[in-house]
Formats: C-alpha cells, sequence, structure tokens
C-alpha cells in the first residue's frame, strides 16, 4: 500500500527538523560573523590608536622647538604650524599651554584641502647692512582652507620658517586601509617637555583618519550573504533528512493504522538496513504472530459455534417431544425453563458466528444499493404485533426524498433490528420509540431513540465491549453481543455508531456512506453525541 502524501504538521519531525538545522546554521553563522567583525574592529581600533601615537610622537618635537619660541614667535606662527601638521597626519591638531588653554587649534580636517609652498626672503636679511652675504631663501609651509585667504598686500611682509616632521608624508605609513571620508572618534593628548623636563604645553590629536571601515562593512555584507547561504542550505539538508526519516515512519504508521482497523494481513515492505528497517522487520514478525493468534482464536470460536449447532438441534428435538408427552405441572415448568436457556444457548452460537464472519478480513463483501427508508419500514413491520402488545408508541421520522446506500441488506436490517429490539426491551408500557432518517453531508444518519429506562453513566464507556451489560438490564433477556455486531456491521460498511443516553431515555445514531461516496474523514455525528 502506497505511503500517503500530505503537507506535515508544524509539529511534525518534517518541519522541526529542517527549521532545527536552520537555526543551528543560523547561529554559527552569526556566531562566526561577529566574531570576526569584533576582531577586525578592535584590530583597527589598535591601528587607529598606534597611529596617533606615532603621529603625535613625530609632531611633539617640532612642537616642543615652537614652544621654546613662544616669546618670540607670534600666534599665526603658532596657528601655521597647527594647519601644517593637521594636514600632513590628516587629523585635527590642537597646540594646548600649560594650562591646556587652546594656543592653536587646526579645525576640522574635512575643511582642509591644498598644502601650498612659499619661497620667501626672510625678513631679517634685508635690514642687513650692505656687503653681506645673501642669505639663503627658506621653505615656508601653510595651509589653505576650502575658502582660500586673500594674498597679502606687502610681498616683503615676513614668514617664519616651521619645521617639517618627518615619518608623516604618507598616512598610511602603518600599512591599514585608511578611509578618507571617516574619521575616528579617538584622541590622544601628549605633553611637551624642554630638555631639564619643564613642561611647555600639550599636543592634543583627534579625528584621525578611520582605518578599516570599508572593509568591516564589505565583510560585514558578505558574512550576511554567507549566513543566508548556509541557513538555506542547512534547511535543505534538514528537509532531505526528515524526509529520509519520516517517510519510513509514515510506512509503518500506515500499516499499524491498518492493524488497527482490523486488517491482520498488513505488512510494511521497507527494505533498510538501519534501525528503521530493523523496527520493520521486528513489526512484521510481530503481526505475522498476532494474526495466528488471532486467526486460532477466531477459527476455535466459529468451529465451536458450529459443532455446538448439532447438540443444540438435538437437545431441542428431544425437548419439544418432552412437552407433548404426560408431565405434571413442575416438570412442565422445568422443561419451559430448559427451552429458554436452550434458545438463549442457540441466540449465543449463532452471535459468535455472525461476529466471527464480520471480523474475518479477506472475505469479499456483497454490496448492492440499498433504499434505507424501505428497509427502515420492513423492520418496523415485523415488530408491529409486538408494539401493538407493549402499548408503545413506535414513530417513523423519514424524508421524501429515500436515500440510497451502497451495502448488504441483509446486515444493515440486523442492525436496525438490534437497535430497535434494545428500545422495544428496555422502554416502559406507553414510552415512546422514535426511528429517524436523514441525509448529513456526504452520509446517511439512522437514528433510534426511546424513552426507557436508560443506561447508568459509568456503563457507557464499556457498551460496545463483548457480553457487556449496563447493570440495570440483568432482569431482561440478552447476551450482550447485540451492539457489538451492530458496530461491527456499520464499521465494516465505513460508517460510525454512537450512543448517548440520559434517565429520559437512550439514542443510537449510526452513519453510513450514500451511494458512490466512499470518502473517509467525515463520520456525519453530531458533536454532542459519546464516541467512546
Amino acid at each position: 500500500m502506497p505511503v500517503q502524501h500530505f503537507l506535515p504538521d508544524r509539529r511534525s519531525i518534517r518541519w522541526w527538523l529542517p527549521l532545527s538545522y536552520a537555526a543551528i546554521a543560523l547561529l554559527a553563522a552569526a556566531a562566526l560573523g561577529g566574531l570576526l567583525l569584533f576582531t577586525l574592529r578592535q584590530h583597527y581600533n589598535e591601528m587607529e590608536r598606534r597611529y596617533l601615537e606615532v603621529s603625535a610622537e613625530a609632531i611633539a618635537h617640532s612642537a616642543e622647538r615652537l614652544f621654546l619660541d613662544r616669546q618670540i614667535l607670534p600666534e599665526e606662527v603658532f596657528q601655521s604650524s597647527a594647519n601644517i601638521y593637521s594636514f600632513l597626519v590628516k587629523s585635527r591638531v590642537r597646540l594646548l599651554d600649560v594650562e591646556q588653554r587652546v594656543v592653536a587649534d587646526s579645525g576640522s580636517v574635512l575643511q582642509q584641502s591644498t598644502l601650498s609652498v612659499d619661497v620667501r626672503k626672510p625678513l631679517w636679511t634685508l635690514q642687513e647692512p650692505a656687503g653681506t652675504p645673501p642669505a639663503a631663501y627658506e621653505t615656508f609651509l601653510s595651509v589653505r582652507q576650502q575658502e582660500p585667504a586673500p594674498p597679502p598686500e606687502d610681498e616683503n611682509s615676513p614668514r617664519y620658517p616651521i619645521p617639517v616632521p618627518r615619518r608623516l608624508d604618507n598616512p598610511g605609513w602603518m600599512g591599514g586601509i585608511v578611509t578618507s571620508d571617516s574619521h575616528t572618534d579617538l584622541s590622544l593628548t601628549v605633553p611637551l617637555f624642554d630638555r631639564e623636563g619643564t613642561l611647555l604645553g600639550y599636543v592634543e590629536l583627534s579625528e584621525s583618519p578611520a582605518f578599516g571601515r570599508d572593509i568591516i562593512t564589505d565583510v560585514a555584507e558578505k558574512a550576511v550573504l554567507a549566513g543566508a547561504i548556509a541557513v538555506l542550505l542547512a534547511a535543505s539538508a534538514g528537509w532531505m533528512v526528515s524526509r529520509r526519516i519520516t517517510q519510513p515512519v509514515l510506512a509503518l504508521a500506515q500499516v499499524t493504522r491498518r492493524m488497527a482497523e482490523g486488517d491482520l494481513t498488513a505488512r510494511t515492505n521497507l527494505q533498510r538496513r538501519d534501525e528503521l528497517g530493523l523496527l520493520a522487520r521486528t513489526f512484521n514478525t510481530m503481526a505475522e504472530r498476532i494474526e495466528d493468534t488471532v486467526l486460532t482464536l477466531r477459527r476455535f470460536v466459529a468451529d465451536a459455534a458450529h459443532e455446538i449447532n448439532t447438540p443444540i438441534t438435538a437437545l431441542r428435538t428431544n425437548l419439544e417431544l418432552a412437552a407433548g408427552g404426560a408431565l405434571s405441572a413442575e416438570g412442565l415448568a422445568d422443561l419451559e425453563r430448559a427451552q429458554v436457556e436452550l434458545t438463549r444457548l442457540e441466540t449465543l452460537t449463532q452471535s459468535l458466528l455472525t461476529l466471527s464472519r464480520l471480523e474475518a478480513h479477506g472475505v469479499e463483501r456483497i454490496r448492492t444499493p440499498v433504499d434505507l427508508s424501505a428497509l427502515i419500514r420492513q423492520v418496523v413491520e415485523n415488530f408491529a404485533s409486538r408494539v401493538e402488545q407493549t402499548g408503545i408508541t413506535l414513530t417513523l421520522a423519514l424524508p421524501a426524498e429515500a436515500p440510497v446506500v451502497q451495502g448488504d441488506e441483509e446486515q444493515l436490517a440486523r442492525v436496525l433490528s438490534n437497535l430497535l429490539d434494545n428500545a422495544l426491551k428496555f422502554t416502559p408500557a406507553g414510552g415512546t420509540v422514535t426511528v429517524s432518517l436523514q441525509s448529513v453531508a456526504d452520509r446517511v444518519q439512522v437514528s433510534v431513540t426511546d424513552t426507557g429506562i436508560g443506561i447508568p453513566a459509568e456503563d457507557l464507556p464499556r457498551l460496545f465491549s463483548r457480553f457487556h451489560r449496563g447493570r440495570n438490564a440483568a432482569a431482561f433477556p440478552g447476551n450482550g453481543l447485540g451492539l457489538v455486531i451492530a458496530k461491527a456491521i456499520v464499521e465494516d460498511h465505513g460508517g460510525q455508531i454512537a450512543l448517548s443516553s440520559s434517565a429520559a431515555g437512550t439514542s443510537v445514531v449510526f452513519s453510513c456512506h450514500r451511494r458512490g461516496d466512499r470518502r473517509q474523514g467525515h463520520d456525519g455525528l453530531p458533536d454532542s453525541l459519546d464516541r467512546r
């Protein structure tokens, strides 16, 4: 029997296994990506700090010379120096005095664009006496802002030499990757001392170039992409693994369901060499032993019931002959009790034979169109005289359109006869028994309702068990197999049967498929009925 294919429930392994694989892959990718980004960020932060330290070290010597000559140098020399330092180290430079007051501030590095070189003759060379050897020209550096300042009116205006620190001609000297359009939030303040160790001032560096920002962004994007691919691959692998696990489990579940429905010939044909294959082989062995045991028991019951028929028939004949002879009143009473017990034994034997045939799977069933309305009327007519004698009102509620089912007319008549017999048996004189027929969805539903003595609530769960009778039914004849046979017949027709009872009476409802409609999954029973 092929395995049923259906959309998996969200609580099944087919959902949880792929989701678990995807979650594990997502966590692993997030952990690895986060660790990688953290490591890169730490590495580039260290490079930024080292850049500030080396830049400050390179600037410090030149700045110390400026502070030594602070008394004779104008303020513009300090500002020009700060601007040049800032341009060379690509950072904001502030020169602070001993009390950390700002002496010069290069401003934001984003406003600096070009570096100009002026070659001017120093002012003091113009004041030397005649005949003095000409002084060498000196190089003067200045930084132009985005809005260039106008040139000085006097070309001979004084210019002062600015020492240029070494090791600052290349901002990428550390081998790192500099992002030109972004700057770090780090800052560094370095004290300046003379040769005697006297504090001269401070140099503060900030807004230095940010290292590796583009690399970190690119790595983050690639990590997200790689994580998404890993999650998809893990989910796909989990889906494949779940299918490999669940398919044999579903096959075993389907075979188990068939056995639960009474098909003892159900076997699984899984050919695997893993644990699931071992389970399948063990299941087949168990099923074979169960089938042998059940068939042996059924054969014994059938053979015993069949063999009992012969002595029962002979015993009934002898009792009938004895009843025709000359017997005392006491002898006749004993003979009548013997005949009642014999009838009971005969009914029990026939019921066991019927139940044995119903439970025998593999026997071909004969199904023909059955008009349930006509069948109900026919069965009710068989009880007409009994109804009149007991004074019970029997009511029929049949639809105008006769529903037709596909089934065994004789077996369906047996179901109706059993239910009507029970209803009339347990309903006192003056009571009412109602037989109704209606169509519900794709099924035909028959109900037999009485106003009898009812059934105790504690007996309801076991009423469809063999030989079980309600504790208030001891005074009434019966063998406890009527409802069992009725249930077996209804289920053999693909239907369902349910019973509900109270002090007001009992209602039994059973349903059958309409003709040509054998879909499963709809029992057509009202929710208020007890299906236990």
